[in-house]
């Protein structure tokens, strides 16, 4: 991750999600770069329909975000 911090590239996807009752339901996040954060979370319950979100972060609010991954000593 520290190499990935001084280079400025970053991507991290985080997806769960499962198969049951009512179909294929799941909550997903994506973190850029360049800032843009992308959320979606669908879930059938009630026929409820699929949420999708953009949004960009600070510059500051994407190093925290770093330092909070980096932090949490998760690799891939």
């Amino acid at each position: 991750m520290a190499a990935a911090e001084d280079s400025g590239e970053f991507y991290l996807r985080y997806y769960v999600g499962h198969k049951g009752k009512f179909g294929h339901e799941f909550l997903e996040f994506e973190f850029r770069d360049d800032g843009k954060l992308r959320y979606a979370n669908n879930s059938n319950y009630k026929n409820d329909t699929m949420i999708r979100k953009e949004v960009f972060l600070t510059p500051a609010v994407l190093k925290e975000c770093r330092r909070i991954i980096s932090d949490s000593e998760v690799y891939i």
